[in-house]
């Protein structure tokens, strides 16, 4: 178990180096089943980060409950700032879609309707994922981020804590970064913003662990062994 995640990550951190792009592959678990499969994207040119989170559900899922999630965006890294969020959500009989410009100034158009925030350095999952994944981590620190998600935001607060790795209670266990939670906003309790994740000791952070706590359901994503 250890050695398949040790070539994963390997894998992964070439991949990067090449300069091709980064690529994820998940086993997702939706509530208490298993639901299906995830795919986390990155492609960088000339500073300009394009993000993707794709979740989706397997075939007998799919007959009869659907799970259809995904994240597109466009990032800045320079100027720190989020251009573009495109967010679909099918979640059996619920479904939501946004498309999301941001500008100057606070201006921000949701859905071809605008609204100006006050908000600065908005990060979504996949933009945020990647800034971590760069990110010099240290037990004990805090980190805060204004995360946006689909049409609003809140300040998500992360704790860092190091992950022992491998006991005799916890063989499968795996050296790294535990980012947990610690508060959230009124607009992020609203929208249940809620972000935890295991990452990888070295630079670059892989993510192996994520879970994502909204108010539709509480997704996590494994990262695939195979």
């Amino acid at each position: 178990m250890k050695m398949r995640i040790y070539v994963i990550l390997m894998t992964c951190f070439f991949i990067a180096a090449e300069g091709v792009g980064q690529d994820y592959s998940f086993r997702v678990k939706y509530g208490m089943i298993y639901a299906g499969h995830a795919k986390l994207s990155y492609q960088v040119e000339n500073e300009i980060l394009t993000g993707e989170l794709n979740i989706y559900s397997s075939p007998w899922l799919s007959n009869l409950w659907t799970l259809s999630d995904s994240i597109r965006s466009v990032y800045d890294i320079e100027a720190g700032r989020l251009q573009n969020h495109t967010k679909a959500i099918h979640e059996g009989s619920f479904h939501r879609n946004y498309e999301v410009v941001f500008g100057d100034s606070g201006r921000v158009e949701i859905n071809g309707k605008n609204k100006l925030i006050k908000a600065q350095g908005l990060r979504d999952v996949p933009s945020l994922l990647y800034e971590l994944s760069h990110t010099q981590l240290k037990h004990g620190d805090t980190l805060h981020y204004p995360l946006w998600d689909g049409r609003g935001y809140g300040i998500l607060s992360l704790v860092v804590e190091k992950a022992s790795g491998p006991s005799l209670f916890k063989p499968f266990s795996i050296e790294g970064w535990h980012l947990i939670p610690l508060s959230s906003s009124r607009k992020s309790r609203e929208n249940r913003i809620q972000l935890s994740l295991l990452l990888s000791k070295a630079l670059p952070h892989i993510p192996v662990k994520i879970e994502i706590d909204t108010k539709y359901g509480d997704v996590v994503m494994r990262l695939a062994e195979d």
